[in-house]
């Protein structure tokens, strides 16, 4: 129950802090946000998952509220699909070939450095 509740809490402050950011841009420069927001997610999430319990004396109910509903709510893929599917159908093709290459390929390459970065801060032999 402690993970429901703390998924639940955290969704509120991702989906809120998504919402906030798609505000400061209307379309079609909007999927960019939703890019940008997506590849913080996946370096946030790396280190939600790996730095934070070695460092901190969290709970696993919070990583997993964090991890789930924080950068869950943050970041999401039908909101990536239907942006770039918008995009398309608006005649802008190449932006959406874009927008799938740098979401999907940046997105592995900020995961891969907040895993790089954790395993940095890690202490000795916890990595």
């Amino acid at each position: 129950m402690k993970k429901i509740i703390a998924i639940a809490a955290f969704a509120v402050l991702g989906g809120g802090l998504r919402e906030a950011l798609s505000l400061l841009v209307t379309w079609p420069q909007h999927f960019w946000i939703t890019c940008l927001i997506n590849i913080v997610g996946a370096f946030v999430l790396s280190l939600i998952t790996t730095l934070l319990p070695a460092r901190l004396p969290v709970s696993e109910a919070i990583i997993t509220g964090m991890s789930v509903g924080l950068i869950g709510s943050f970041t999401t893929f039908s909101t990536f699909t239907f942006e770039t599917l918008q995009s398309y159908q608006s005649g802008h093709s190449v932006s959406a070939l874009l927008s799938i290459v740098v979401s999907i390929g940046l997105g592995l390459l900020a995961g891969l450095a907040g895993n790089l970065l954790s395993e940095h801060w890690l202490p000795e032999g916890e990595a």
